[in-house]
């Protein structure tokens, strides 16, 4: 323990992280306690599944944490490929639920290779960022040719489909290419995304039912349940909450609520004040994030920060955005609050990340072309 804490990476960043999870432990169990009970199982049957994924996710990032990150920018282009085959292979053989086709079974477990390809298609972005060098200027080498490898990422999560996710990866590899430097003449050629996005969220019937029950909830009241239960959820909590377990949403209400509307369930529980502190704690990891990433001897390691960074707050942004109405219901999860799954795991490896770009020392066997600084500028970094 004491090697443990005499271990120079940001702590700070590491206690948020705990906070958070401590967090989401308690939510878990308010949250998934009746319906636990529902069904006959004991009240911390849920909790203790959500915690085997939170004791397994802790491993992971202990081993990121330790593990120099050179090593993912030595394995990012065959971690990219496997993570595309398994993408292509939920296609043909994943789970179905809700029409959707997200899950792989492996030996009893499911997985779903979207939250592993986001780490997959970061580290490639940020190496490809890298090896353009003085040529970030260049249209084709520094715009269009990563943006290729985002938009093959996109079409396979519109095949499965998971039109949220495609939203995430966009947003977080359009604010990493951004702050690697690319000319924003290249960038606004994008303008013409809104409405191919727009069109393609409008070929599926679900989707534009969700979308208008959005915009109108009163016209279709049944696509805008959950929007107006986690609203009264919201508002049930005032400012104070209403207690731990004195909820009343979750109780059928709100479907799944622990996992897709977690944060109204905090909202209603704990209150604006609860609500508040969550939201601290994310500022807090995104400022730490953001600071590891100027701070990074590498330009890897800057763009790697600043993905997974931008991730996981971008994550946490839909979440609370769908939950009090400012966006389309999507199933995305909040980090570290909602119920457990590939998403946590992973989202904790990538803390784990960020956790070693943050010690001194770290990333030295990568070799980057040397960049002439008169050509090459990275924002904020």
């Amino acid at each position: 323990m004491d090697r443990f804490l005499n271990m120079k990476f940001d702590k700070g960043l590491l206690l948020a992280v705990i906070l958070l999870l401590v967090l989401g432990i308690v939510i878990i169990y308010t949250g998934t306690s009746p319906i636990a009970m529902q069904k006959g199982l004991a009240a911390e049957y849920f909790t203790i599944s959500h915690i085997k994924k939170v004791v397994l996710g802790l491993f992971m990032m202990c081993v990121a944490l330790v593990l120099d990150y050179s090593v993912w920018y030595k394995l990012a282009r065959p971690l990219f490929v496997i993570c595309l085959l398994a993408m292509i292979a939920v296609l043909f053989q994943g789970d179905s639920v809700k029409g959707a086709s997200r899950w792989l079974s492996i030996a009893g477990m499911k997985i779903q290779p979207s939250e592993f390809m986001k780490l997959g298609i970061f580290c490639l972005l940020s190496v490809k960022l890298v090896e353009a060098g003085d040529q970030i200027n260049d249209f084709k080498t520094g715009f269009f040719r990563p943006l290729i490898l985002v938009g093959i990422v996109c079409v396979t999560l519109i095949l499965q489909p998971n039109f949220s996710m495609v939203l995430m990866v966009l947003a977080t590899s359009l604010i990493l290419i951004y702050v690697a430097g690319v000319p924003m003449k290249h960038l606004m050629t994008l303008i013409i995304f809104p409405p191919i996005l727009s069109i393609i969220a409008y070929t599926q019937s679900y989707r534009s039912l969700r979308i208008k029950a959005w915009l109108d909830p009163e016209s279709y009241p049944e696509k805008a349940y959950q929007l107006r239960h986690s609203l009264i959820a919201l508002g049930n909590g005032g400012f104070t909450g209403t207690g731990i377990g004195q909820g009343t949403q979750k109780l059928g209400y709100v479907p799944e609520s622990y996992k897709d509307a977690a944060f109204s369930i905090l909202g209603e529980e704990l209150g604006f004040i609860g609500a508040f502190l969550m939201l601290s704690l994310f500022a807090f990891l995104a400022y730490r994030g953001f600071a590891i990433a100027r701070s990074s001897s590498t330009r890897f390691g800057k763009y790697l920060a600043v993905a997974l960074t931008s991730s996981i707050c971008l994550n946490m942004i839909f979440h609370v955005c769908v939950c009090t109405g400012l966006f389309p219901t999507t199933g995305q999860p909040l980090p570290f609050i909602s119920f457990g799954g590939t998403s946590l795991v992973m989202t904790l490896l990538s803390i784990g990340i960020l956790l070693n770009i943050s010690k001194p020392n770290t990333g030295q066997n990568i070799r980057e072309i040397p960049i002439n600084s008169a050509f090459y500028s990275t924002r904020y970094l």
